[in-house]
Parts: C-alpha cells; structure tokens; sequence
C-alpha cells in the first residue's frame, strides 16, 4: 500500500534527521490507541527508533485493525524530498508474514 508520512512538521529536528532517511529505509509502526487527537493512530519510527510522524488518519483505520489483531505492519521509505521545512515523505506500507 503506498502513503506517505503525516505530521513531519511537528517532529523536533526534522531538518536534522531528513539526511539519515532514506529511500528503502525499514520505518517501524506502534499503535497509540490513547492517542488523544486518533484513537487509530500509528506512529512511525525509524530503524533508530526516532519519531518522524505517523501513518495519515485517512489510511490508519484498516492498518490499525490489523494491528490490534497482532499482525506485524512495517513501512519503507519510497521517495522523499525537503519542502522549506516540510520533509514530504512517500511510503510503501508491508504486512510481514
């Protein structure tokens, strides 16, 4: 499934971390089911374990689901570009088996 990675302007540093990101990095997903703005929502971490974001609310219900039944999601990095300060990041989103 492609998406890309929501809320990079609110991750501290971005600017810093965007030349360590990149394309076909392994990104990591946790549920935040008491997330307080998305009760579905994912975080998306890099191989480091450093927040960049999250997987867009608009995508998150069906991933979210399949998550809280115990399956294992991960996502790569497929393209990525600097914006001023928005870090626009495109992903592929993987079930592993």
């Amino acid at each position: 499934f492609d998406t890309h990675v929501a809320g990079t302007t609110h991750i501290e540093g971005i600017e810093e971390l965007e030349p360590h990101l990149n394309v076909d990095d392994k990104l990591d997903f946790f549920r935040e089911p008491d997330n307080p703005y998305d009760n579905k929502a994912i975080m998306v971490k890099n191989a480091d374990g450093i927040k960049i974001g999250y997987v867009p609310q608009t995508d998150n219900l069906i991933f979210a689901r399949l998550m809280d039944a115990g399956k294992l999601l991960y996502g790569r990095i497929s393209e990525k570009e600097m914006r001023g300060k928005w870090l626009k990041m495109d992903i592929k989103v993987y079930l592993h088996e």
